[in-house]
Order: structure tokens, then sequence, then C-alpha cells
């Protein structure tokens, strides 16, 4: 009775392993049909919009700041080396043309020194007639031949020795007056500079009767500015360097007058950085986070009404380089390197393509190479898409514009 028992129970748990077995196989068969049901249904309802590539410019991120000055200005500085007073000779308001005085400094040192430098040119050029007058010892006479009773000249010629020693004073004398021609010329010029002229035409703005020769500040005498005609001037740091140059557009806008705006054209960039701005900013506590920075100057285009010199402007430049353009969402980024999902709408595959990307704003963003005008690419790409993958749920552009 026991043997049959133990074989009876062996069939029956063998029945039940093999049912139990069975079940989850078809359970897990069942659960995996509706996982891929499920993943399918979850790309059947990811939606694609598809765009063109385009070609145009983004809207510019260069951003300066300037001050609006005369197109063409001079300032006159107090030059101690000049003489110890100047007296300006113009008065604010005159109007002037450029070679026109504006500033007499005294001349007594300037005028003794040059006097002094004629007199010793003329005291070496007296030299220099004796010694050709008297110093040239050949010397001439007349004898009579006294069979013939004929008068004869006869010229006698210094010595070698006594040649050389007046051909080596006449040398010396010729060096001499050379040196004091040379320090005429220096005192002339000396003498010039204690009149300033004007380098411009225009208008005298500022004048300063009332200087202190022993002062070490900078002391402006008279300030000359054009009238009509206006510029702006400003730095630019290091790194706007690298993206501006001359010739290129800018949009002009002041705090005065909110609702107007001006344009120009960058006319100069400095080759050097500008050192007093530099030494200024190297004084500060924060110095130590200052880029270089380099002058430039804006030619004013268009109607100027309403801008006044001294005026602080905000300046952006106009970026006029055209490249191809994409969506900003339409760039993936993996590490260092940028790709696209470019769309064939025949065949509704998608393809990962890498790109080279320029400057962006915040909506479109530079394509360099990678990229031709008129491709479609996919603007709002999933994680999840592989490359060759075919997508039936996209909407392109020209069907937005049908839908439209």
């Amino acid at each position: 009775m026991s043997r049959r028992s133990k074989s009876s129970m062996s069939k029956k748990t063998k029945i039940m392993i093999g049912a139990a077995a069975a079940f989850f196989v078809i359970a897990g068969g069942g659960l995996t049909l509706l996982q891929n049901s499920k993943s399918s249904a979850s790309k059947a309802d990811v939606s694609y919009d598809a765009v063109n590539v385009t070609e145009g410019t983004i809207s510019s991120s260069t951003l300066l700041t300037g001050k609006v000055t005369a197109f063409q200005e001079q300032y006159v500085y107090f030059d101690s080396s000049k003489g110890t007073s100047a007296k300006p000779t113009v008065a604010v308001g005159d109007q002037i043309t450029a070679g026109q005085q504006l500033v007499q400094y005294d001349t007594t040192a300037a005028q003794t020194a040059y006097d002094s430098a004629v007199r010793n040119l003329n005291k070496v050029g007296r030299q220099i007639d004796y010694l050709k007058k008297y110093g040239n010892l050949s010397a001439t006479s007349t004898t009579t031949d006294e069979e013939t009773g004929e008068e004869k000249t006869v010229t006698t010629q210094p010595s070698p020795e006594q040649n050389a020693s007046y051909n080596q004073q006449l040398q010396d004398l010729n060096d001499s007056y050379a040196d004091a021609q040379g320090e005429v010329n220096k005192a002339q010029q000396a003498l010039n500079e204690t009149i300033i002229t004007s380098d411009v035409s225009g208008t005298v703005v500022e004048v300063n009767n009332d200087i202190d020769p022993l002062s070490k500040n900078s002391q402006t005498l008279v300030h000359v500015a054009t009238e009509g005609q206006l510029q702006i001037k400003g730095t630019l740091t290091e790194y706007d360097l690298a993206n501006i140059k001359t010739g290129q557009n800018v949009k002009i806008k002041s705090k005065v007058y909110p609702d107007k705006e001006w344009t120009g054209t960058i006319s100069y960039i400095s080759n050097y950085p500008n050192q007093t701005a530099d030494a200024a900013a190297s004084d500060s506590s924060s110095s130590s986070n200052n880029a270089a920075s380099y002058d430039y100057k804006i030619d004013l285009t268009g109607d100027t009404s309403n801008l006044q010199q001294g005026f602080t402007v905000s300046v952006e430049v106009v970026n006029e380089n055209k490249n191809k353009l994409v969506p900003v969402n339409a760039v993936v980024s993996e590490g260092d390197k940028k790709f696209v999902w470019t769309y064939d709408k025949k065949s509704k595959k998608v393809s990962k393509v890498e790109v080279a990307v320029g400057n962006a704003d915040a909506s479109q963003q530079e394509i360099l190479s990678g990229l031709e005008v008129g491709q479609t690419v996919i603007s709002n790409p999933a994680k999840t898409l592989k490359d060759g993958e075919k997508l039936d749920n996209v909407t392109t552009d020209d069907a937005a514009a049908k839908k439209d």
C-alpha cells in the first residue's frame, strides 16, 4: 500500500508542476505582448515637428556703450616745456579754421636761445671766411727777366705740411658750422612751438586763462570742436574684439530718448590696448577680472537730431552675416559634439547628422557645416530616436502651411 501511494503522489506532483509552468509561460508571453503593445502605442502617440533649414541672420548679442562727441575736436593742454606762461588768443564761441593760432606761450626764453644760436652760427661763418682769405699760404709775386726785361708772375706753393694743416682747419670749421646750423634749427623749432595752431576747423568751446604753471595735473588751455557732425567713441573688451570689425552697421539708443534710434558704422578699432583705461582698471579692487580694452569710433549716418555731445548711448552691433539656421531645440549635444536629426519626407525616415554650430539667439541656431539649405530636420527630437527609424506622425512645414 505504501508503494502505490508514493507512486500516485509523484504523478500528481508532476502534473501540478507542469500546469504551473504552463501558466507562467502563458502569463509571461502575455506580459511581453502587452509591453510591446504599449511600446508601439507609445511611439505612435509621439508627434514630431519637421522644419526646413533656412538661410538668414540671428539677433546680435554684442552690445557696447559709448559717448557722443564731436566728429573732430582738439584739446590744447598746458606744456611747461614750451614756456612758463601761456595765453589763449581766442575766445569761447569763436569760429576758427585749421591753422589758426589758438595759444601764445611766452617767447622770452625761446627767443633768447634762438638769437644765441644765430650769433654762434654767424661767428663760425666769419671764421671760415677769414681762413679762406688769409689762411691760404700760397703767394704770388712779380719778377723781371734780366735778359728780356719782361715781367713774370711767380706763385709760391705752401709745403705739404702747411697745406694739410689748412685743410684740417677748414674741415673743422665746416663741421662746427653744420653743428651751429643744427642748433639754430632746434631753436627755431622751439620758437615756432610757442605758437599753438588749430588742427581742425570748428568752434571754440572752452578757454582757460587761469593756468597754474606749478600744477602737475593736466590743464586744458583751449578746446575746439566741430559743430553739426557727431561721432561716438568708446571702448570694447578683448572678447568683443573677436566679433566686431570696421564697416559693421550699428543701432544706437539713448535713455534720454528711449523711443528714438540712430544708425552708424564702426569706422575705427584700435590695434593696441587702451593704456589709460587699463591702468585705471588695474588700480581697482577687481583688477584681476578686467580684460584688455580697445578704443573704437562710430561714424553716425542718417538723421542725428536730438543727439547731443556728451550723451551716453548703448550700441548694438548689427549682425549681417548670413548662415544656415535651424531651431535651437533641433540641436542635441553628446559630449563635445552636436547633432541634428534630418527627415526624409519620402521614406519618412530620420538620420543622425553631426553639425558644426555658430552663434545662437533665443530661437535660432547657426549651422556652419553639416547641413544644406532646404533640408528638413526634426525640431523636437526625442531621446529614443534611432538612426534610420521611420516616423509616421510628423508635421512638416508644408503640412502646417496647408493646415493654416
